[in-house]
């Protein structure tokens, strides 16, 4: 039997091991998410092309990896879903906007959705690349491209983290990653900024001669967004997430990015092994001769390569609990302090401004008092995740202490710090709680001032908080 069509039958035996197994699980719903989903009309979605992740062309149908993900959510919970095309993403922000559709199935953290919108757990991640013509050096920092003008589509999370984290940076925006591959490859600009899957699937189908040069330190975290009211979906969607098995993930992934990617691989591959062949000739002789006390030697260079490997992880483990908090898993106060600093300095040096928020939990005391201390760490916790899922990748969150949490936002202003603490108080409020079901909070928040003491803009910030508990609670007071 060849070779080719061992790998054909073992795939197909994965495949249908993981139909088998992994597709179907059950809930643990609660009796009101239950009701919940009775009651729950179909939901609207659209989306774009965007392959090898939304395939748009056969519509009505709709295939693709994001695809694949509301497949499992609609035979997990029996939510029915109606998909709406659009030429842009704009368009689908508008219809968000504009309450055409309920749901956006691919959103980052980052990205300007224009309206109050409820963020799921990330359920497949991706690294923004750098793509370039053949010649041009590896590219190890994404600061190397300042001086040099970047595509990036128009509205992308590409676009919206090269526009707010690298404002020296030229870029052109382009109507989608195709466009900017032929502006990069017809030389009229230096680099294309794009999602990893979309930028490959898109040179392999174009056919042009373009590399991934390097990758920027984004990670794109694939999320479904839903509006506000939304909020016991958003619950149900991130069960079905968290039950979804590192097997279908990667079968997932095979299925539209592996698969591709190895075969748009295949003809690379042969130009380098052709190119060495005497790395070839190298390799079959080591083959051929290698002794039995060689392979000794390589299976405790092995073994002690994994004993360094446990060690490392070990290192980092302990080096993670001294900066963590035990119960929310955030950063406790001595990695806020270390944070301060360290953002004080860039500050003085750099004249980069930043901003924080000291949040505090309405009536805490009176949760604690009526439903128990565990009820009261659950509450901390599930707030911990909802501030965790809607600050700016940059921002930094810890516990203060007790029912007060810190955020440290670099590169902000009084507009920005306003609209994300607003966000946080309306996703906070809004939120259907265990047991609770309502809780709100209020935010101090102060802008660091040159040349100002870490202990005085910590006291600015107390007091708008005291301001806004003094005046009613669950509002956001900047001083």
């Amino acid at each position: 039997m060849k070779k080719a069509q061992i790998i054909r039958i073992f795939l197909l035996c994965l495949a249908a091991l993981a139909l088998f197994s992994e597709r179907s699980f059950s809930l643990d719903l609660s009796p009101e998410e239950k009701l919940w989903l009775h009651n729950l009309p179909p939901l609207r979605f659209s989306e774009v092309e965007w392959e090898p992740l939304s395939y748009t062309s056969d519509y009505p149908a709709y295939k693709g990896l994001i695809a694949d993900y509301l497949e499992i959510i609609c035979n997990a919970t029996g939510i029915r879903m109606g998909f709406i095309l659009s030429e842009t993403w704009q368009e689908v922000l508008d219809r968000f906007k504009n309450k055409e559709i309920d749901l956006i199935p691919a959103l980052a953290l980052e990205d300007d959705v224009q309206t109050e919108v409820l963020f799921t757990d990330p359920y497949t991640s991706f690294p923004l690349v750098i793509v370039t013509r053949p010649g041009m050096d590896f590219i190890a920092y994404t600061h190397e491209l300042e001086g040099k003008k970047v595509g990036v589509g128009k509205g992308y999370t590409s676009h919206n983290f090269m526009k707010n984290n690298y404002p020296t940076i030229e870029l052109i925006t382009t109507a989608n990653v195709p466009e900017g591959l032929q502006l990069l490859s017809k030389g009229r600009i230096d680099a294309f900024v794009g999602h990893l899957a979309v930028v490959m699937d898109a040179i392999r189908k174009s056919g042009l001669d373009l590399r991934i040069a390097g990758k920027t330190e984004y990670v794109f975290e694939h999320r479904m967004g839903l509006p506000p009211e939304h909020a016991q979906t958003v619950a149900v969607f991130n069960k079905v997430f968290a039950h979804i098995s590192p097997e279908e993930h990667n079968r997932i992934y095979n299925k539209w990015i592996r698969i591709k990617m190895d075969q748009t691989n295949y003809s690379m591959a042969w130009k380098i092994l052709i190119g060495t062949g005497i790395l070839i000739a190298g390799t079959a002789y080591w083959n051929r001769k290698l002794s039995s006390e060689k392979k000794r030697i390589q299976q405790l260079l092995n073994d002690l390569n994994a004993l360094k490997v446990q060690l490392e992880e070990k290192n980092s483990e302990l080096n993670k609990l001294a900066v963590t908090d035990q119960l929310t898993g955030l950063y406790n106060r001595l990695k806020l302090d270390e944070t301060f600093r360290y953002e004080a300095d860039r500050s003085a040096a750099c004249s980069h401004s930043f901003g924080i928020i000291l949040m505090d939990i309405d009536y805490f005391k009176d949760i604690n008092d009526q439903y128990g201390h565990q009820t009261g760490d659950r509450i901390l916790v599930c707030i911990s995740k909802l501030v965790l899922s809607s600050i700016r990748k940059t921002d930094i969150l810890g516990r203060w202490g007790g029912e007060e949490f810190l955020i440290i936002c670099p590169e902000i202003d009084e507009n920005g710090i306003m609209k994300l603490a607003e966000k946080l108080k309306n996703t906070i409020e809004t939120y259907s709680f265990p047991e609770i079901r309502t809780c709100t909070a209020s935010f101090g928040l102060s802008l660091y001032q040159k040349n100002e003491d870490i202990a005085q803009l910590m006291k600015r910030a107390d007091d708008a908080l005291y301001m806004a508990k003094k005046t009613g609670r669950n509002k956001a007071v900047l001083n």
